[in-house]
């Protein structure tokens, strides 16, 4: 399991990568777990997660 403070520094990157848009900390954190995750699994690199244009995927109605 990730630890919290690694998900919050995460989330908060991706959170000014994307000019901090307001209402969207959850879905901040679940990409900041999800990116989290699969780099512990695999070593993922910063140009496998561009953080612009990631939260698309996490927009109402298209939530996983």
């Amino acid at each position: 399991m990730i630890e919290d403070m690694k998900v919050r520094e995460r989330a908060y990157e991706l959170w000014e990568k994307d000019g901090r848009p307001e209402g969207s900390e959850e879905m901040y954190w679940r990409l900041a777990q999800e990116q989290l995750e699969a780099e512990s699994t695999h070593q993922a690199t910063d140009s496998e997660w561009p953080a612009k244009g990631e939260a698309s995927r996490f927009e109402k109605g298209n939530e996983k």
